[in-house]
């Protein structure tokens, strides 16, 4: 059996391509119109068991072929013999069994960049941030000289700002104390309205943290007297309870003298000190002294940009047990402490003490410091005696302490001036 496709203007012009071409036995299997004409479907050598034979091998073939199957016979119009319809449809389910050609191998997937990368990346971005901090920087400080020329047309709120920044606290938090202060208010009132504000803004440790018990280590660069303030902490836990219920650790073996000071103020004191050279060390001296109700561990003192420090403070991060309490003088430079702030913050201290606050005139400068890091402070420390000269942190006797040794220092320029004289 043949079929052939043949396409006309007409549906006589198409009958009568068949016929010259197939002959008068040629049966039209179908016909359409289509854009340019019809068209017109036919074969020749006619075998109807052929055609039955075929639709019962397409009703096997699946989905596929009995979709086409139904298409087509949808398209054969009522003058086709049924016949005729078969063998389209078996002429199908034939074209079915073939082998499809194998579909093409699908692309290899590729994402989308990410744009956020990208951007990232760019060598551009860095400039660009740095611009927008630079223009940040420069609208925040015209922004803080506006105020303050605003606060300078009124003279209350102009002398409290003064004494603010003469105590050496920062100029924006100087500047936020001195707004609220009313602009009706007379010199005393303004005063005391200035230092309780100031006394409002500090954080200070709740709980006095020797009398919580377990581990505690002193962290901090070197010469800021972290021996000397461990031996003031352990000899205050001694009056309040006994010193048989402390214990002393070293990590400083690098500075020469600094075990024996320790084991010295371990002798006077009555308590064990014990060296840890590294972080198995630090373990076994935790376990063996685990009897004890405090164990105070002096740390080696290393600049804020020695390498080693990194060292020192992960194996105090690895001992979750240990609470670290930064040690800062009073007497640094703002920026100094604020470096130091930032390169001891790895061992998470959970307080600060301050020292040697006998030794500086400008407190405002390390408090202004523990209120913008929001770091509580546990004690602060004015002198060398063990214990008297360690006290705990108070909001209102730090704030009065700066406007004391503020005085304290006037006076001892006054009295050098005189003798110069």
């Amino acid at each position: 059996m043949k079929i052939k496709r043949f396409v006309a203007p007409d549906m006589r012009t198409a009958f009568a391509l068949v016929r010259d071409e197939q002959g008068p036995n040629a049966v039209i299997l179908s016909n359409r119109r289509i854009e340019n004409g019809v068209e017109v479907i036919a074969a020749t050598d006619y075998d109807e068991a052929l055609v039955r034979q075929a639709v019962r091998s397409a009703a096997v073939t699946g989905a596929a072929s009995a979709t086409r199957t139904e298409a087509a016979a949808k398209a054969t119009t009522p003058e086709t013999p049924a016949a005729a319809q078969a063998a389209f449809a078996a002429a199908n389910a034939a074209a079915a069994v073939e082998p499809a050609p194998a579909p093409p191998a699908p692309a290899p997937e590729t994402r989308a960049p990410d744009l956020r990368q990208l951007w990232t990346k760019d060598p551009n971005l860095a400039e660009v941030k740095r611009e927008l901090s630079a223009m940040r920087h420069v609208l925040e400080r015209e922004v803080g000289r506006f105020a303050e020329d605003r606060l300078r047309e009124n003279p209350i709120r102009a002398q409290v700002l003064e004494e603010l920044l003469e105590y050496g606290c920062e100029t924006e938090l100087a500047r936020s104390i001195a707004t609220c202060i009313p602009s009706d208010a007379d010199a005393r009132r303004a005063r005391g309205l200035e230092l309780g504000l100031l006394a409002k803004s500090l954080t200070v440790c709740k709980r006095e943290p020797i009398e919580q018990d377990g581990a505690i280590a002193l962290i901090g660069p070197t010469g800021v007297g972290k021996t000397t303030t461990l031996a003031k902490l352990a000899a205050r836990y001694a009056r309040a309870h006994s010193a048989r219920d402390v214990a002393l650790i070293t990590t400083d073996v690098y500075r020469i003298g600094a075990r024996e000071q320790l084991y010295t103020y371990g002798r006077l004191l009555g308590m064990p000190v014990v060296e840890a050279a590294d972080e198995r060390a630090l373990g076994e001296a935790l376990t063996r002294l685990a009897d004890y109700k405090l164990i105070l561990i002096d740390t080696a003192g290393l600049s804020q940009r020695d390498r080693a420090l990194t060292d020192q403070l992960s194996w105090l991060a690895r001992y979750p047990k240990i609470a670290s309490y930064l040690v800062l003088p009073a007497n640094a430079q703002p920026r100094d402490l604020d470096e130091v702030v930032h390169r001891f913050s790895v061992a998470k201290p959970q307080g600060t003490i301050l020292t040697k606050l006998d030794e500086t005139g400008r407190l405002g400068g390390a408090l202004s410091l523990t209120i913008r890091r929001k770091l509580p402070i546990a004690y602060v420390t004015d002198g060398q005696r063990v214990p008297e000269d360690l006290q705990r942190a108070e909001p209102h006797r730090l704030a009065l302490r700066t406007t004391e040794l503020r005085q304290a220092a006037r006076f001892e320029t006054t009295e050098e001036v005189h003798a110069a004289a």
